[in-house]
C-alpha cells in the first residue's frame, strides 16, 4: 500500500499508527549493539584463559607395595647327631597257653546267609541252628557268605528304567533274553560294517548289512541299526559287540589295525568275516581275511570248523543240518579281452561249503570265517529268508555269548521282575 494512500475509516486497524521504516532503523542498531557487545565480552574471555593459565593435577592410581622381608635366624643351627646303642634280637620261643572257656552266644542269623565252622578239636558235630545257644571255644573260625548282588549294579526295576531308555549312545547293545523261551529276547544293536587302510566292502555288498538289519528287527523283538562305517583302528571297534568284515579283493592291515583287532577280539568282541567271492577257492580274499586273523590273533587262536550241535546254529532259530546255503553256489564266468572285445572263456559251478569255520580263543568263539558268501545273498531282495535267518542267528549269538561286550554291559544292571 502507498505511504500517501488514505485508508478508509472503516479499514483502519491499530497497527496502522506503527511507523516501519523508524522500527527497523532501531532495530538495526539494536543488533549491531549487541554484536558488538558479543564481540567485546569474548576478546576478554580470550584474553584472561591466554594470560592467567591454570594448572590441572592429575591424581596417580593408589599402588600397593609389597615388601619381602627375608626371615632372620636368631639362634644357630646346630645339628647334633647321637648314636644310640646298637640293638641286638634275640629268637626265643614263646608258648602261650590258650584259655580254656566256653562262652554262651546266641547267634541270629538271616536266611540268606550261612555260617560254616572250623572247629578242629570238637569231637562232636555241633549244629547251628538260628536262635539257638550253642557252645563256643575260644579259638573260632567262621566264614559268612551271602547272596547280596554288588553295590554297583543297578536295579532296572527300582529305577524304573527300560533297555529303550538305555539307548542313549553310551551303550552300542543290551539284550535281555528268556533263559527258558530262547526267542523272548528283546533290546537293540547297532551292527557297523568295518572298513581299512585297504580293507573295504565292495559296492555291491555294501547292503548286505542294512538288510541284515532289517531281518533282526523283522524276526525278533531287537530294535537293530546298521551304523556308519567303522575303522579298525579306531579305539570305537570296543564298544561294538559284533563288527561285520568283508572283502572281495587283497589287503593288508598296517600294525596299528591288526593290534586293535586282536585287543577287540580278545576282550569280548565278536566277528563275522565273510569272504566276498566264495565262488573262486583259495581266492586272494579268502587268503588276505585269514591272514588278517592270523595276525591279529597270533597262535592262541584255534580255526576249527562249528559243529552242529554248537549254540550258534539253535540261540534263536534251529539249522539242525547246519548252516544253509549261500552265495557259494552260482555260475560264475571266467573272462578274457581279445581282439573282438571281451569274450567269455569258460564257466564253471562252485562248490558248496557245509560248515562255517570258528576261531576260539581258549573256549570262546570270538569270530566266524564264512566262505558261503552270505553277504551276496543278504543284498539280494529275494530268495535268501534261509541266509537271512541265520544271521540273525550270528547277532543274537554274539549278544548272549557269555563274556561277550554286551553280556559285559548287562553285567552293570539286573532287571529281574
Amino acid at each position: 500500500m502507498a505511504e500517501n494512500q488514505v485508508r478508509s475509516p472503516r479499514f483502519r486497524v491499530p497497527s496502522d499508527t506503527i511507523n516501519l521504516r523508524k522500527l527497523e532503523k532501531e532495530t538495526k542498531k539494536l543488533l549491531f549493539l549487541g554484536f558488538l557487545a558479543a564481540v567485546c565480552i569474548n576478546a576478554a574471555l580470550g584474553a584472561v584463559f591466554t594470560y592467567f593459565k591454570t594448572d590441572v593435577k592429575i591424581m596417580k592410581p593408589s599402588t600397593v607395595e609389597f615388601i619381602y622381608v627375608k626371615p632372620r635366624m636368631t639362634k644357630v643351627l646346630a645339628v647334633n647327631k647321637i648314636f644310640g646303642k646298637v640293638r641286638t634280637y634275640d629268637r626265643k620261643r614263646i608258648s602261650v597257653r590258650q584259655p580254656e572257656v566256653e562262652m554262651q552266644t546266641r547267634l541270629h542269623l538271616p536266611p540268606t546267609m550261612q555260617l560254616k565252622t572250623e572247629l578242629p578239636e570238637m569231637e562232636a558235630e555241633i549244629a547251628i541252628l538260628q536262635n539257638k545257644t550253642i557252645p563256643v571255644p575260644a579259638k573260632l573260625e567262621y566264614v559268612l557268605s551271602a547272596t547280596k548282588e554288588p553295590d554297583n549294579m543297578v536295579s532296572m526295576r527300582e529305577e524304573m528304567i527300560s533297555l529303550k531308555d538305555l539307548d542313549t549312545g553310551r551303550y552300542k547293545a543290551m539284550v535281555i533274553q528268556d533263559p527258558q523261551i530262547k526267542q523272548n529276547i528283546k533290546g537293540f544293536i547297532y551292527i557297523p560294517t568295518v572298513w581299512g587302510t585297504q580293507l573295504k566292502p565292495p559296492d555291491h555288498l555294501k547292503r548286505a548289512v542294512l538288510h541284515l538289519a532289517e531281518a533282526v528287527n523283522r524276526y525278533t523283538n531287537i530294535e537293530a541299526y546298521m551304523d556308519p562305517h567303522l575303522i579298525l583302528d579306531s579305539r570305537k571297534l570296543h564298544e561294538m559287540p559284533v563288527v561285520y568284515i568283508t572283502t572281495d579283493t587283497a589287503f593288508e592291515l598296517t600294525d596299528i589295525e591288526s593290534r586293535n583287532l586282536g585287543e577287540y577280539l580278545r576282550n569280548g568282541g565278536f566277528a563275522i568275516v565273510d569272504n566276498g567271492t566264495p565262488m573262486y577257492e583259495f581266492g586272494q580274499a579268502e587268503a588276505s581275511l585269514r591272514q588278517m586273523l592270523r595276525d591279529a590273533l597270533g597262535a592262541d587262536a584255534r580255526f576249527l570248523p562249528i559243529p552242529n550241535s554248537h549254540p550258534l546254529y539253535h540261540c534263536f532259530f534251529d539249522f539242525d543240518d547246519g548252516p544253509p546255503i549261500g552265495g557259494e553256489i552260482g555260475i560264475a564266468a571266467t573272462l578274457t579281452t581279445g581282439i573282438q572285445g571281451v569274450i567269455a572263456r569258460g564257466s564253471f559251478m562252485a562248490k558248496e561249503v557245509f560248515y562255517l569255520e570258528g576261531i576260539w580263543l581258549d573256549n570262546r568263539l570270538v569270530a566266524i570265517y564264512s566262505d558261503k558268501g552270505y553277504a551276496t545273498k543278504w543284498s539280494e531282495y529275494t530268495n535268501n529268508i534261509p541266509q537271512l535267518k541265520m544271521g540273525v542267528n550270528m547277532v543274537v549269538f554274539a549278544l548272549t555269548q557269555k563274556g561277550g561286550i554286551a553280556q559285559q554291559r548287562m553285567e552293570l544292571f539286573t532287571y529281574r521282575q
